[in-house]
């Protein structure tokens, strides 16, 4: 099966980029901070339209979509149901500050979300996105404490703002000229067991990073008593999909109890089905103070974002202020509940693992077959592929580079980041025979690549 099968019969024998795209990213580059020109662009198209896991230029070319709006359209583009919910809700509720007027769909989201959230997490503060979102739980953090530093990792990301980038520590130049602005954080390694830090190859079970927060971090440089608690992706996205050890979290969650620290987990991507479970949290049955939502929760319709705390969070945070005037909005809520709802209730998980089958028996073995590929990571349909010079066995962003070209070429458009990745956020619900066909995509294009190095 050939991905004509499912899309306009050769849309994809067109030119890409095409003129039109051409054009109109040479019009952007103009105007729009940021954008480039075809010829420097990431992605070198310009959207028409999405369907389902389908994306279509203004060229008519198309493309299996693996970049799932950065995670946010967890059940592909236009859901129905969610669509009509999110329309009817503006229709009904049309725009409110919600802090002032409420409205009862927040209350039966809210009421949907700590049914299902990891024990413990009873309380929901809704803004905007996953940025404010970070920015509300650093806030109840310090606010529940009265303590003013928190603990972060490398290699993770959380937002755009001033503070959830200086939070960030995902590449020194993605921060630059705001790190003396934003004080209070501490940055130790996430741990990474196959280039632990420490140097326990082949031996690490990430209590290395609890030690050193013991060891080093508490002894030389900020008493433990200064320290609110710990921001942390349960499975770091950005820097390619890394999963601690569960040694890890057991020895973090001593330190947490012994020094009353708050835990508080980055699940704006890692949330709503995105790895198997319905959060990380899940797989290592972690009951984290507080927790971060965003991105899948819209369900593809409206942007909202949440923070899930616990009571003794929400009570000792006291007056700490959240949301704001598009926080919450009654249409965004009554969308992220019927996409819950689908996610929890109509075997979208059940999807999920299946597909997270598929990805293992085409990917897993590049690691022994593929010379340009260092690693493989999948954890439901949270995937990366890493990429590696062959003559040197260092990453390479150059080659991750040159097979995200291909795939954009051959009709799939994914995630290729300055490290050395290629990372995919396909649908929930994608069907398994499109999914088989970006997996061919995929591989065709790795081993094209690696024909060319050799």
């Amino acid at each position: 099966m050939s991905i004509h099968d499912v899309v306009i019969p050769g849309s994809l024998g067109g030119q890409v980029p095409g003129p039109k795209s051409r054009e109109i990213l040479a019009r952007a580059a103009l105007v729009l901070h940021g954008a480039s020109d075809a010829d420097e662009a990431t992605i070198p198209i310009v959207l028409d339209h999405k369907e389902g896991s389908l994306l279509t230029d203004v060229d008519g070319n198309v493309f299996i979509d693996f970049v799932g709006g950065w995670g946010s359209t967890p059940l592909g583009a236009n859901p129905p149901v969610v669509m009509d919910a999110a329309v009817g809700g503006l229709r009904t509720f049309s725009v409110e500050n919600t802090d002032y007027v409420s409205a009862e769909p927040l209350v039966d989201l809210a009421e949907a979300l700590v049914e299902v959230a990891p024990e413990g997490l009873t309380k929901v503060a809704y803004e905007v996105s996953g940025t404010e979102a970070v920015e509300t739980t650093l806030k109840l953090m310090r606010g529940a404490t009265g303590r003013p530093y928190v603990i972060s990792f490398f290699g993770q990301y959380h937002g755009e703002s001033y503070a959830a980038q200086a939070l960030s520590a995902q590449q020194a130049e993605f921060h630059g000229g705001m790190r003396h602005l934003m004080p209070g954080y501490l940055h130790v390694p996430y741990p990474d067991p196959s280039r632990c830090m420490f140097h326990h190859a082949g031996q690490c079970d990430g209590t290395c990073v609890v030690a050193y927060i013991r060891d080093q971090l508490c002894f030389h440089l900020v008493s433990p008593d200064e320290i609110a608690g710990l921001v942390i992706e349960p499975i770091i996205g950005e820097g390619g999909v890394l999963t601690p050890p569960p040694p890890f979290w057991d020895a973090l969650a001593e330190a947490c109890d012994e020094f009353g620290w708050l835990l508080a987990l980055d699940e704006v991507e890692t949330g709503l089905g995105r790895t198997g479970k319905l959060f990380a949290a899940e797989h290592w049955g972690i009951n984290p103070d507080l927790m971060c939502l965003a991105k899948g929760l819209s369900g593809g319709a409206l942007p909202i974002g949440a923070v899930l705390m616990t009571d003794a969070v929400a009570g000792a945070a006291g007056d700490v202020h959240t949301g704001g005037t598009w926080a919450g909005q009654p249409a965004a809520c009554l969308a992220a509940l019927e996409s819950l709802r689908i996610i929890t209730e109509e075997g979208v998980l059940d999807n999920v693992k299946e597909l997270e089958q598929i990805a293992i028996l085409a990917l897993r073995p590049l690691r022994e077959s593929s010379p340009i590929v260092g690693d493989v990571r999948i954890r439901g349909l949270y995937i990366a592929v890493e990429f590696v010079d062959p003559s040197t066995g260092e990453r390479s962003a150059d080659i991750s580079a040159l097979v995200h070209d291909r795939c954009v070429e051959t009709g799939l458009i994914g995630i290729q980041d300055e490290v050395a990745h290629y990372r995919g956020l396909p649908a929930l619900n994608m069907s398994p025979e499109l999914f088989g066909m970006a997996m061919q995509i995929l591989v065709a294009a790795i081993e094209t690549v690696a024909e060319g190095i050799e």
